[in-house]
């Protein structure tokens, strides 16, 4: 084998074009568990909300910033969630009173909050502004529902 040769299968050898192995799929991005965190709160309101409409005025701005925190994950993610990875968040139905629902929600916004504190510490600093501004509107909801 010449030496031109030898350099070319040497070179294709380290680019893994002679490896027959598939790649391994990349690791589902860091924020992941922040994002689902972020549907089931979605789905925790659609829940409440469809167990009392009383709560509508009080709840739905809390469900939309959700939504939009929801959204802008997504936008940042990489590999990005497929479509439907998260269409079938659902939590289970709220029964009780408006006080029994308010501190289900309250506790859920409390975790969740702590998720977001937790996650907002370990991201880069590129994605600290928004996983802090997240974090900020979950203790917000805490309150809102206290």
């Amino acid at each position: 084998m010449t030496a031109t040769a030898a350099a070319t299968v040497t070179a294709l050898a380290g680019c893994d074009l002679l490896d027959p192995t598939p790649d391994a799929p990349p690791p589902p991005d860091a924020l992941m568990g922040l994002l689902a965190g972020t549907h089931a709160l979605v789905a925790a309101y659609d829940a409440a909300l469809a167990a009392d409409t009383t709560l509508t005025t009080l709840l739905t701005p809390l469900r939309e910033t959700h939504r939009a925190h929801a959204a802008a994950l997504d936008a940042i993610m990489s590999p990005r969630p497929s479509p439907s990875a998260f269409t079938a968040a659902t939590a289970a139905p709220v029964t009780g009173d408006r006080k029994a629902i308010l501190k289900t929600l309250r506790t859920a916004e409390v975790s969740a909050a702590k998720q977001a504190v937790e996650a907002c510490v370990t991201t880069t600093a590129v994605r600290a502004v928004l996983v802090g501004e997240i974090a900020a509107a979950r203790a917000t909801h805490v309150e809102v529902l206290a």
